[in-house]
């Protein structure tokens, strides 16, 4: 053994120990990782000389390259352990941009040197002991409460042991959050689905691109890599999960939907299996299903429809309804050891989503996290395959982060099971895969963006519009000369000159505002928006010139949308939903009065406008989508178009544009419509382009004052990254 193994080191009240790797505080041990007593040691044994950040790493990390983030880390941990205040230094000084430094006097005491010291003191005690106890046993004779006391003294040493485990117990470190480390960008595309569910077999990660006019499925190795091309037996289709054994896709057919007895719900499409190599897809019996999830063992499948979660055999057999819930739940995550199942659905009382647990043995229901905001949109991720950890993504600020969750608890430390936040921007990250091996996530990330682009019908060309801007919702004024429109992806409300001069910004964070439309005479600019996170939508209206927005409407607890104008200006026609967006109607606000009125039949009625004679509403109806005509004298309504959506008028009301549903399958083929009010005719003005759009709601369209289409192109990067995690 060395003799620089055999020294010891003492600074304050503490003392360093090399060979035992141990640090002492009046000689109580004093708990540190091994990396972070490396750290101190190296300090130590060069006190009050600068070691270089490099010099450091490479003595606590000779064969291993890691990032300055972890010495950080181990200098942070140093100073909390030797009970340094913020900012103070007392003991590590920080040499900026070169190292540290150890800045407290450091003795060095030979270990024989202690030994002997030790043995000295304690012979001191005991010829101080013997006096005071030898006449006690001479002269005393025996008591018979010996025994008891000897009794109590059995008892009090195991009672003394317990005490002390239950302080160590509770004096325990807390355990490190986790972090993430390194973020790598697995992928180079920049056309993943937006919010794709990422799916991994352990050596690939499966996710679904735009190709042409549809959605077609890639894989790529979990290193990274080429991207590769997974054909598949049924198109068009969307994968939910795969099995444990990574050898079957669940998979539901979209292009088989079913319309529900339940007129609460959409279309639901049939549930297959579908095997990842070769071979041919099997249904799981009759199942239809908005979403669906394989159990971990691979001997059951959750799935959402109708408002509930059940559970079916692979084979289809069996179906058993688990829970009922308040809407239907995706992006469903199963815990490693299958007995609890997070999922997201929409808040009946709000306008955002819950994160929920269903306790499968337990049957229990509850929102997993109370305290979080329903505005923050919380999604399910999945668990870490030991069940240490689970995942999930919210939004804040408009952007969507990733948290963890500390699922286990442990002896030796004390656990904060409180969500923890991963990331912080700039990139949005959607739907966290962890890996198998427990270290990594695999999530898509995407930087929204876009371009406003004009379409030549003569020479069926595209060109940017208004200098190329990122906006959506366009509104032109009555003259022709000014428009309105949302900035993209923020949600602000501006106007400006039809060539983009002369912006203006008319709201603010954290309002964000949809479906601009003008007054009649142009002064005004009405809208509806949120007022912030986890508000209600309502209808707005600010000056064209700038000013506050103010409330249009009297205070309700309905959800509005889509305001539209009489052609006087002293009416505003309107979209009125409860909160759970299950019913609406339309309502017209009479703004002399400031009174409200529900049109009658108008039930279920919603994106509507107002003609610019007043006469007609062009609407959709749910839960078809059909594009219908409302008349305002009878009440009556008649079928335009089937799948019909976004309607506009033309200023002289002889002619209305609607789009189709662009993220629908059969929507996606159609593209811009224009309907003739004299001949009842429809003519597909614009086939939907190759090239992604994308808009704050879905996706909208304008039409300029020449007619001309205006559409806003996707120009949004979405990848696949890898996030290496340090998970305590």
């Amino acid at each position: 053994m060395s003799q620089q193994a055999k020294e010891l080191f003492e600074f304050g009240p503490f003392r360093l120990d090399p060979e035992k790797r141990l640090l002492l505080r009046d000689n109580q041990p004093v708990p540190l990782p091994l990396k972070a007593f490396e750290t101190l040691l190296v300090l130590v044994r060069h006190s009050e000389e600068v070691v270089l950040k490099e010099e450091l790493m490479q003595a606590v990390w000779p064969d291993s390259f890691v990032e300055e983030s972890n010495l950080a880390q181990n200098i942070f941990v140093l100073r909390k352990t030797l009970n340094a205040q913020v900012g103070d230094q007392r003991y590590i000084v920080t040499i900026p941009g070169r190292g540290y430094r150890f800045a407290e006097q450091v003795r060095i005491i030979p270990e024989d040197a202690l030994v002997l010291q030790h043995r000295s003191r304690t012979r001191v005690v005991i010829d101080e002991e013997l006096p005071q106890q030898a006449p006690l046993t001479v002269t005393q004779s025996p008591s018979p409460a010996s025994p008891a006391k000897w009794s109590r003294r059995k008892f009090a040493i195991p009672a003394l042991a317990i005490i002390l485990l239950l302080a160590a117990y509770v004096l325990r470190p807390k355990l490190p959050p986790p972090r993430v480390t390194r973020i790598h960008q697995i992928t180079k595309l920049g056309t993943v689905v937006h919010n794709t569910q990422l799916l991994t077999d352990g050596p690939r990660i499966y996710f679904r691109v735009w190709q042409d006019q549809g959605r077609a499925l890639r894989s790529v190795s979990t290193e990274g890599g080429d991207v590769t091309e997974v054909p598949l037996p049924i198109r068009p289709v969307d994968l939910n999960s795969v099995s444990p054994s990574g050898s079957e896709f669940l998979a539901v057919d979209l292009g088989d939907q079913h319309r529900t007895d339940d007129p609460r719900t959409n279309l639901y499409p049939r549930l297959w299996r579908v095997p990842v190599l070769s071979g041919s897809p099997q249904p799981v019996g009759d199942i239809r299903a908005h979403e669906a999830i394989w159990s971990p063992e691979g001997n059951a499948i959750a799935y959402s429809a109708n408002s509930q979660i059940s559970r079916v055999s692979p084979d289809g057999a069996s179906p058993t309804k688990l829970f009922d819930l308040p809407d239907d739940a995706f992006y469903l995550s199963w815990s490693p050891d299958a007995k609890r199942l997070r999922f997201s659905a929409a808040d009946s009382k709000s306008a955002g989503y819950l994160l929920w647990q269903a306790d499968l043995s337990a049957r229990t229901l509850a929102p997993l996290i109370p305290s979080l905001s329903p505005a923050a949109r919380p999604w399910a991720g999945g668990w870490t395959p030991d069940g240490r950890y689970s995942f999930f993504s919210a939004v804040e600020a408009g952007v969507r982060n990733i948290y963890a969750i500390r699922e286990k608890d442990e002896w030796f430390h004390r656990v904060n099971r409180q969500p923890v936040q991963l990331t912080n921007g700039p990139l949005t990250f959607y739907l966290p895969l962890p890996a198998r091996d427990g270290k990594r996530l695999f999530a898509e990330g995407e930087q929204l963006g876009g371009q406003i682009l004009r379409y030549d019908s003569r020479s069926r060309q595209f060109s940017p519009y208004a200098q190329g801007i990122s906006a959506d919702h366009f509104a032109f004024s009555p003259d022709g000369h000014w428009m309105a429109y949302i900035q993209f992806p923020e949600g602000i409300l501006f106007r400006s000159r039809i060539d983009g001069s002369d912006r203006r910004q008319l709201s603010f964070s954290p309002m964000r505002v949809f479906s601009p439309c003008w007054s009649p005479e142009g002064s005004q600019i009405a809208f509806y928006a949120t007022a912030g996170p986890g508000s209600l939508e309502k209808i707005y209206a600010v000056s064209a010139s700038g000013g506050l927005p103010a409330l249009a409407t009297p205070a309700s607890d309905d959800r509005q949308s889509y305001p539209s104008w009489s052609s006087d200006g002293n009416s505003i026609v309107f979209v009125s939903a409860d909160v759970s967006q299950s019913n609406s109607e339309l309502h017209i606000l009479d703004r002399r009065k400031g009174q409200v009125t529900t049109l009658p039949g108008t039930a279920g009625l919603t994106t509507a406008r107002l003609s610019p004679d007043n006469r007609s509403i062009l609407a959709v109806k749910l839960p078809s989508h059909d594009l219908v005509l409302y008349d305002m004298p009878d009440h009556s309504q008649q079928t335009i178009a089937p799948l019909g959506d976004y309607p506009y008028w033309t200023s002289d009301g002889k002619f209305a544009y609607f789009n189709t549903e662009y993220f629908s399958a059969e929507g996606r083929k159609g593209g811009i419509y224009r309907w003739n009010v004299t001949t009842r005719t429809i003519e597909n003005v614009l086939k939907y382009p190759e090239f992604q759009l994308t808009g704050a709601f879905g996706i909208d369209f304008g039409v300029a004052p020449d007619g001309s289409i205006l559409l806003l192109k996707d120009t949004t990067n979405r990848d696949i990254y890898e996030l290496t995690l340090d998970l305590p």
